[in-house]
């Protein structure tokens, strides 16, 4: 009974996992938004531990937390992370600071040591606000999806 490496990427099986839960739907989309917001943070490598340290404290769902952090994969962290940084690029020159435009056709490993921080606050920047955008359309979507799965259930056994 192995499971697939194309399901473990999967957004059905994630939300059938979600839906598994044994918790109220408030608190499993509590865990969700909040591990949709740390996936978008480049804290790559740490954002399960992060998000399930967070859950604990404030009464979030800590599996539904990791599970929101896979917003960030194999497939998905470049892309992200490369669109957290021009987003955090824009948001911090429309408040007029004056930040280093980094170009993918100069892009190169070096260049990212050499210019990690001018890299990181704009990539920072970015997937707070881009975090904060989707964890809230995670909270609200999931709670009314999960609302009303339980919901349909609930006539279903009547």
């Amino acid at each position: 009974m192995g499971m697939k490496l194309k399901e473990l990427f999967s957004f059905r099986f994630y939300i059938k996992k979600l839906l598994e839960l044994k918790d109220q739907p408030e608190e499993t989309a509590r865990g969700l938004a909040l591990g949709v917001f740390i996936g978008f943070l480049p804290v790559n490598g740490f954002q399960v531990l992060i998000a399930i340290t967070i859950a604990a404290f404030a009464k979030a769902s800590k599996i539904a937390a990791a599970i929101g952090t896979h917003v960030t994969n194999p497939w998905t962290t470049v892309p992200v992370l490369i669109i957290d940084y021009y987003v955090g690029y824009r948001i911090l020159r429309l408040l007029g600071y004056q930040v280093m435009r980094v170009s993918l056709s100069t892009f190169s490993i070096s260049k990212l040591f050499s210019t990690g921080l001018a890299l990181l606050v704009p990539t920072f920047v970015g997937g707070a606000s881009l975090g904060l955008i989707f964890s809230i359309l995670s909270y609200f979507g999931f709670k009314k999806f999960a609302e009303n799965i339980k919901e349909k259930q609930n006539v279903e056994t009547a």
